[in-house]
C-alpha cells in the first residue's frame, strides 16, 4: 500500500507540474550525455558478454544493449543534472510550486558533490554487473551460482540510490561518506518498501528507455518523483514529516 501511495502521489504530481518537470528532465538529459558518453566508453569491455554472436556477422548485439543498460540505470545515478533534479522534484513533492529556477540553484550549490558522489556510484556498479555478467556467462557452470550473490549486491547497491538523491538535496551541508552511509541504512531500515519501489521503478524505467520521447521528456523526472515521494514516506513513518490535509487532499 505504502509503495502504491508513493507512485500514484509522484504519477498526480507529474500530471500537475508538467512544464516544469519536463523542463528540468530535458535539461538533467542534455548535463547527462557527457557522463553517459564516458560510461559507454569505459564499460565497452563489457559489450561482448551481452549480446550473443549471430550467424554471419561481426556483431553480437552487445553494444547496442550496453547503451539501452546505461540509459536505463543513469536516472538513478547521483549525477550533477540529476540532483538538480532531484531539487526540483523535492520542491513538486510538497506543497510549494517548482520552478526551473529550483533546478539551476541546485546545479549552482551541489555540482561538486554530484560528481564525487558520480564517481563513487558508477565505479562500484560498474564492478558489480562486470561481477554478475561474468560468473553468469564466462565462467564454470558452479562458479555461475555466484553471479547471484553478485546480482544480490547490485540491487543493494541500486536500493541504496532510491534514498541517495533525495537525501542529497535534504541533507544540510551533506558529505559524500554521510550520504551513502545515511541512504544504506534508509534502505536497510525499509527493506520490504524500498525492494518494491525499486522493482517497479527498474521496469518502468526499462519501458521508458524503450520509448524513448517518454524517456527525454519525463522519465527522469517521475522516477526522482518517486524517489522524492518515497523519502517523504519515510520520513512520515519517523515522525519526521507532518503532511497538511490541504496537501494530501491536492494530491488525490
Amino acid at each position: 500500500m505504502a509503495a502504491s501511495r508513493t507512485l500514484w502521489t509522484a504519477l498526480i504530481g507529474l500530471y500537475e507540474d508538467t512544464l516544469p518537470l519536463v523542463a528540468g528532465n530535458l535539461a538533467a538529459v542534455a548535463l547527462n550525455l557527457p557522463i553517459g558518453l564516458v560510461l559507454f566508453l569505459v564499460s565497452l569491455p563489457l559489450a561482448p558478454m551481452l549480446g550473443q554472436p549471430q550467424p554471419g556477422s561481426e556483431d553480437n548485439g552487445g553494444v547496442q544493449w550496453l547503451i539501452v543498460l546505461i540509459a536505463w540505470l543513469m536516472p538513478f545515478l547521483p549525477t550533477p543534472g540529476n540532483v538538480a533534479l532531484a531539487g526540483l522534484t523535492r520542491v513538486a513533492a510538497g506543497a510549494d510550486l517548482p520552478r526551473f529556477a529550483h533546478f539551476r540553484e541546485t546545479l549552482r550549490s551541489h555540482w561538486r558533490l554530484a560528481l564525487r558522489c558520480s564517481l563513487v556510484s558508477v565505479i562500484v556498479l560498474v564492478a558489480l554487473v562486470w561481477n554478475v555478467i561474468f560468473y553468469a556467462t564466462v565462467a564454470s557452470d558452479w562458479l555461475r551460482f555466484a553471479s547471484i550473490l553478485w546480482l544480490y549486491g547490485t540491487l543493494f547497491w541500486l536500493s541504496l540510490h532510491i534514498y541517495l538523491l533525495p537525501l542529497s538535496v535534504h541533507v544540510v551541508a551533506p558529505g559524500l561518506v554521510d550520504l551513502y552511509k545515511r541512504a544504506a541504512f534508509v534502505a536497510l531500515g525499509h527493506f520490504g518498501y524500498t525492494f518494491v519501489v525499486l522493482i517497479v521503478l527498474l521496469g518502468l524505467g526499462f519501458l521508458t528507455v524503450l520509448f524513448l520521447p517518454i524517456y527525454i521528456l519525463v522519465g527522469g523526472a517521475f522516477i526522482n518523483l518517486v524517489l522524492a515521494h518515497a523519502l517523504r514516506e519515510i520520513r512520515r513513518r519517523h515522525g519526521d514529516l507532518v503532511i497538511d490535509k490541504d496537501e494530501e487532499v491536492s494530491r488525490l
